[in-house]
């Protein structure tokens, strides 16, 4: 029958002293199951169960049987340290008897004469409780050898922890129960996250988030973990935690982090000197021409004024171009409120001279005086100068005729959009989904370290909290920064 199908995965020790009513009940039933080892006494049974106490998930047994009866025989079994599901099939009613068989724990009884499909039944019913048995040792073994994990009681103090929490912590199991977590606490782990976790566990929800824990070593660790609270019929009973090691994965963001600093700091060095060399060039131009017409005695106040004032021109883009600079390395920034159009014209002044120079005009759009922002102002700068400064490369590597930089700004009720597109040809849609991954350049000569966007995008997105994006245009591409209010 359908219902009866689970049996079959299932191996029964069958103990019956009559050997005729042992055979008339196998033959109807045996075929359910995966196998079944007949005993006709309790000794019989005591020893099939030992030889073969890996196989055999049931015990149906007689209780009145030759040499070892059946009390006996389950009272030697549970001393033993078995487990197993008993079922009695008896038709015995000695009261004392059968308080006493309770006490051994028997999952039923069944009278004589055997009704063989209440007997299946029974079985089943046993079995089910079985499969939920060994799906939770499964669980729990698999937890104990592979998952950091660990439980605690509604205040938190520490009931059970994983042999994988144990290895990660270098505490034992020993050593954790009855104490809290605050044994792993490190200072690197800021008090407020703490707080954080607290109220989001009491307030019935789960909580989760990174934590950084100190080993009994000294050492730390990084863990990404899921709290949840633990109830039994409604009621808090306490906390589990299921964590997984992110140590050698932080510590590989980290070192990527330093790799594009540096990279960045490199490109950043390389720019500044190309952007420098359009004004010193022209305060040698300057300063020749001044000393030509002070030597010929046709030095006049009004063409020294002018040529002043060009220097303070350049002496100023210079030391715009080492503030950008300096704020770049700078490892803690403040918001501040200030006008869209105000930094994206100091944006533009770090490729104005070379634009100029390449007949590359750069137009902003009006709308961008409007708008106020508070944000890290010089991490936006910053963003724009790479997206312009690629703009910049890729006109002057395809010569491009009539080349031109628009800047556009607008905004719906959420956030603020600014767009910076060009006319230099655009990006192979093979290669656009590529553009944000470190290290890919699209620079045929590869003199690109491939971190500019990947840097811009890091900044937009992780410092700003906006969203960089990139599309092909008919004949450029436009990168969008949208900023929320």
């Amino acid at each position: 029958m359908e219902k009866f199908k689970r049996l079959k995965s299932i191996t029964v020790l069958y103990v019956e002293d009559s050997k005729f009513l042992a055979k008339a009940t196998l033959r109807v039933v045996e075929n359910y199951f995966n196998k079944v080892y007949v005993a006709y006494n309790g000794q019989e049974a005591l020893e099939l169960l030992q030889k073969h106490k890996n196989e055999i998930d049931i015990i149906i047994t007689d209780l009145i049987m030759p040499v070892l009866d059946g009390i006996e025989m389950i009272e030697l079994i549970r001393k033993d340290g078995y487990s197993i599901p008993i079922i009695i099939t008896t038709g015995y009613d000695d009261a004392l008897a059968l308080e006493k068989i309770i006490e051994l724990s028997i999952e039923g009884f069944l009278s004589k004469p055997i009704d063989t499909v209440k007997l299946l039944e029974r079985v089943n019913t046993v079995v089910d409780s079985l499969f939920v048995k060994r799906e939770l040792a499964t669980k729990k073994e698999m937890i104990d050898k592979d998952i950091i994990y660990s439980e605690t009681d509604e205040n938190g103090i520490i009931t059970y922890v994983s042999k994988p929490f144990e290895r990660i912590s270098g505490y034992t199991k020993e050593e954790f129960i009855g104490k809290t977590h605050s044994i792993l606490k490190d200072k690197n782990t800021s008090a407020s996250l703490y707080t954080d976790m607290w109220n989001t566990l009491k307030s019935s929800r789960q909580w989760q988030g990174e934590l950084t824990n100190r080993r009994k070593d000294g050492s730390s660790y990084t863990i990404n973990s899921i709290m949840s609270p633990i109830y039994f019929r409604d009621k808090l009973i306490g906390y589990s935690a299921a964590c997984i090691d992110i140590t050698e994965l932080k510590n590989k963001s980290r070192e990527l982090e330093v790799k594009s600093k540096l990279a960045a700091m490199g490109e950043m060095i390389s720019m500044i000197a190309h952007q420098w060399r359009q004004p010193i060039t022209s305060f040698g131009m300057i300063s020749s021409n001044l000393q030509l017409d002070l030597m010929m005695d046709e030095l006049k106040k009004d063409v020294l004024e002018e040529n002043l004032n060009k220097i303070d021109q350049h002496v100023k883009y210079l030391s715009k171009t080492i503030d950008i600079f300096r704020d770049f390395l700078k490892e803690t920034k403040q918001k501040e409120e200030f006008m869209m159009k105000e930094s994206i014209e100091e944006a533009v002044l770090a490729i104005k001279e070379q634009c100029a120079n390449s007949n590359i005009a750069i137009n902003i759009d009006n709308r961008c005086v409007k708008f106020k922002m508070n944000t890290f102002k010089d991490g936006l700068i910053q963003a724009m100068i790479n997206i312009l400064t690629n703009s910049k490369e890729a006109l002057i590597r395809n010569k491009v005729a009539e080349a031109k930089i628009n800047i556009l700004c607008y905004e719906d009720s959420k956030s603020v959009y600014i767009t910076i597109s060009d006319n230099a040809g655009g990006i192979s849609e093979e290669i656009l989904h590529n553009i944000f991954t470190p290290y890919f350049s699209t620079k045929v000569d590869k003199n690109g370290a491939g971190l500019g966007l990947y840097i811009t995008k890091t900044i937009v997105e992780e410092t700003l909290d906006g969203v960089l994006s990139l599309k092909n245009l008919e004949n450029g591409v436009e990168f969008t920064i949208e900023l929320l209010k």
